[in-house]
Formats: C-alpha cells, structure tokens, sequence
C-alpha cells in the first residue's frame, strides 16, 4: 500500500475512534467536517465504495434534475449521484460523486466558513507523515454576486504515483455559490491519476543509439 494512502487510513481511523474531540467554535462546522472524513476520507474518495456505502446506509438519493446537476455537475464522463445526509438539526447536508472527476464531496446549507477551513486545513497537514508531501496548489478569496468566498485547493502525494486532492469552499453566506443554491460549505476530496502527480511522472525513455558508420543496424539485412 503507498505511503499517502496508509496516511490518510490512519489519520482517518484516527479520527473515527476520537469519542471525545475538541468543540468546534461553530457546530454546522464540525458536523460538515466529521460528515467528510466519516465518507470521503473513510473510502479514500473511491466512487464505487461510496456509492455502494450510500445504498447500504439507505440514504435518500437526490432525483431532482436541478439539484442534482447542483451537486454533481454536468462534466463528460462517470456519471455523478448525490444523497441526503441525516442531519441532527433542521439543516441540510448532502453527500456527492461528482461527474467526470468522480470527486466525493460532502455540502452544506450553512456554517461558519472560518471553523470550517481551519477544520480542513488542519485535516489535510496531518497527512503529512514520512514518504508524503502536502502542497498547497490554490488558495483565493473572491467575491461573487451574492457574497464573498474562499477556495482551497491542498494535494497530498507520494512517490508511488498515489495522490489526492482536497477542495474547500466557504462563503460568507448561504448561496454564494452556484448561483443562490443552499450551500455555504463544501469539503471535496478527489484521487490523482499518477500522471497528475508530478512527482510520478515515467521518465522519459532514451532514443536508442545510432550505429555506427559502416556497421549495420541489429536485425537489419544485409
């Protein structure tokens, strides 16, 4: 098993056996945060294994052509699914494989942006662990029509070709994203392709050399 993923299943049965964690300053926060690492990280954003614990957990899956294409988008390739998450309180949470990317992403209709991003933020850097590297590849704040917003984007990778990326979003309000859709948070986690992790590039492979004058090729006639 490559190093990052042995990091992230222990962080992440680490993270399951905490009976007792730390208050989060904001409780929609911490529920986004346990939800994600209870899904995504759990199955290591693998779709299939998602999509067959969603069915096991008899979740409601989303049928509604407008959300859904909300959550899952509307990219070539996989298609997409998205769920709703039981909630201990009167707000909504939702569990999703995007389409295309097929990136599992846990949403939320509301939740303080600064708890939940360093929640993230902290998650992510304890995957940092010998044999792996966490990179930070976009982090922006912008404003949109509805409201200001922030994007995150972290990678955690190894030599072996295995890596992972990690999406936050945070707005300062409900609807900030995606056109006034219910969504303030978002925690995303997506498997790398190796050749998306730069460390695992395939070297690339000599031109074989020329023979020399007067000296016929091997294999060639003569």
């Amino acid at each position: 098993m490559s190093y990052v993923r042995t990091s992230l299943l222990a962080l992440s049965a680490a993270l399951t056996l905490s009976s007792t964690p730390a208050p989060a300053a904001d409780y929609n926060a911490e529920v986004t945060f346990r939800m994600f690492t209870a899904t995504c990280m759990r199955r290591l954003g693998m779709p299939e294994e998602i999509k067959s614990w969603a069915r096991d957990a008899r979740l409601t899956p989303i049928q509604d052509v407008g959300l859904l294409a909300t959550f899952v988008g509307q990219a070539q390739g996989p298609k997409g699914a998205a769920w709703v998450l039981p909630s201990p309180n009167d707000r909504k949470f939702t569990l999703s494989v995007r389409a295309g990317s097929q990136t599992c992403a846990v949403w939320a209709e509301t939740g303080d942006p600064s708890t939940a991003e360093e929640l993230f933020k902290k998650l992510v850097n304890e995957a940092a662990r010998p044999g792996t590297k966490v990179n930070t590849e976009q982090d922006q704040s912008f404003t949109t029509q509805t409201g200001k917003s922030r994007l995150l984007e972290m990678s955690v990778t190894d030599d072996s070709g295995e890596g992972y990326k990690f999406t936050f979003m945070g707005g300062d309000q409900s609807g900030v994203f995606f056109a006034g859709a219910p969504i303030q948070l978002s925690m995303q986690m997506t498997r790398l392709p190796p050749d998306k992790n730069p460390k695992a590039q395939t070297p690339a492979k000599a031109a074989p050399a020329k023979p020399a004058a007067g000296k016929a090729a091997p294999g060639a006639k003569k």
